[in-house]
């Protein structure tokens, strides 16, 4: 399996850190649904997690995943999800 491209993971990196600056980010690959997985992480809050699935990272250049996850606004979205978990694809947001 082919590495995703660091320049289109920093893309996503740079907008959860605009869209929660005062958050710890950790990720990881998520091998059973083929995502990478942000997590979002401050003292009393609940964990926020996204899964970026591999063909959104694979389609979308880095200036057009910017362009995907602030048209549909992930960052809001993640605030009002029921458990802050969504997987984004190329569909759209699903809370998982």
């Amino acid at each position: 399996m082919a590495r995703i491209a660091e320049e289109r993971l920093d893309a996503v990196r740079e907008y959860l850190h605009h869209g929660f600056p005062d958050w710890a980010l950790a990720e990881r690959w998520d091998g059973d649904h083929e995502a990478h997985t942000f997590l979002l992480k401050k003292p009393r809050e609940p964990l926020h997690l996204l899964k970026v699935s591999r063909a959104v990272l694979d389609d979308c250049g880095p200036r057009k995943l910017t362009g995907l996850l602030e048209g549909r606004q992930v960052a809001h979205a993640l605030r009002k999800a029921e458990h802050h978990r969504l997987m984004l694809t190329a569909r759209g947001l699903d809370p998982i």
